[in-house]
């Protein structure tokens, strides 16, 4: 029976949470983007919120927060700045922020209308090997590459027939010039970096509804499977799929060959977001199961296993998550609940 992990702190918050991070360096930091929907009008509206909790008093406070013109769908920061966060948004713009996490402070430096107004952008990704470079997804299906240097921007050729929702670059030998896309139209698409075009396309017999998590092995998450690809659907499923790599010391797609689903497992939500810990050699993900909570999953023989559960008052779609860099703990927010909570990815209740 799969153990539910302890709770260790929560709070509301004033709009609907869909996207958070924790600070790499200052844990105590969580970053929060919200969405909230005008359903008279139709207008799109949200924030940055800037909390801080407390590890010894378990308290979550706001500390800051700023209303963007648009609703914020992601947020990430760089891997190469810590105090450097970009944010997506439903206007067809992007946003740059200064975090200061020794005041601590959050401020907008740079807001960039790149494409349509009436285009949501879904998710945003840092190219792993290019520090000035980031990855959009579309709702018109696309995806874009965007040079923050200028903002001038790349649409790839290979567009999605719906809503393209996530991506996922490869970090591994050849797959560093691969990212891949998955989109409501239940495609999973490996694009090349260099060309910009499609290596492969899968079709129905791998999802049954849209792809909305992808995750790619790196120098610290599952290296030693770097022919594994991670999926998750809105059909609830986690799946592996055999990436077809006949080295796996420098691992390569071949065009034209469509990867095989090695195991996939019901997770009873749909598998929105999947994020690995960030310990070494803690193969350990963690994933957002919308309706149903969130999970901890654990791999054995290079399969998975569901090892801790959390829901609490995680009633509504939880969308978004990230883990502590020191790995101590788990932060979640579910959006029509406006909740957040700090959970133990090793404590159980």
């Amino acid at each position: 029976m799969t153990s539910q992990s302890k709770r260790l702190g929560v709070t509301k918050t004033s709009l609907p949470p869909c996207c958070l991070r924790i600070h790499p360096i200052d844990t105590s930091l969580i970053i929060l983007g919200t969405y909230q929907l005008d359903k008279p009008t139709g207008k799109r509206t949200g924030s940055i919120d800037l909390y801080r909790f407390d590890q010894d008093g378990l308290n979550l406070t706001l500390i800051k927060s700023i209303a963007t013109e648009s609703a914020v769908l992601d947020i990430k920061i760089s891997p190469f700045d810590p105090s450097l966060l970009v944010s997506a948004h439903s206007t067809g713009n992007i946003q740059l922020w200064t975090v200061d996490h020794v005041s601590p402070d959050i401020t907008l430096v740079e807001n960039r209308h790149i494409f349509d107004s009436e285009i949501l952008i879904t998710s945003i990704f840092f190219n792993p090997q290019e520090k000035n470079k980031v990855v959009t997804t579309l709702t018109s299906g696309e995806l874009a590459l965007i040079d923050l240097n200028d903002f001038s921007h790349e649409v790839f050729d290979t567009v999605h027939d719906l809503e393209c929702w996530t991506a996922g670059f490869g970090e591994l030998g050849q797959l560093s010039n691969v990212v891949f896309t998955g989109g409501d139209d239940a495609k999973l698409i490996a694009h090349d970096l260099r060309m910009k075009n499609s290596i492969w396309s899968t079709s129905y017999k791998h999802h049954d509804a849209g792809v909305v998590s992808i995750l790619s092995p790196n120098k610290n998450w599952n290296n030693s499977n770097s022919n594994h690809l991670w999926t998750g659907s809105y059909d609830d499923n986690l799946r592996i799929l055999d990436l077809r790599v006949m080295d796996k010391v420098n691992p390569q797609l071949i065009p034209g060959f469509i990867p095989k689903v090695l195991e996939q497992k019901n997770l009873g939500g749909g598998v929105w977001r999947l994020i690995p810990s960030p310990i070494e050699n803690d193969n350990r993900v963690m994933s957002c199961c919308m309706y149903d909570g969130a999970r901890i999953i654990d791999q054995v023989d290079q399969l998975f296993q569901v090892s801790r559960y959390f829901k609490k008052d995680h009633e509504s779609m939880c969308y978004g998550g990230d883990w502590s860099q020191d790995g101590k703990y788990i932060a979640t927010c579910s959006f029509y609940d406006n909740v957040v909570q700090i959970w133990s990815p090793n404590d159980v209740e």
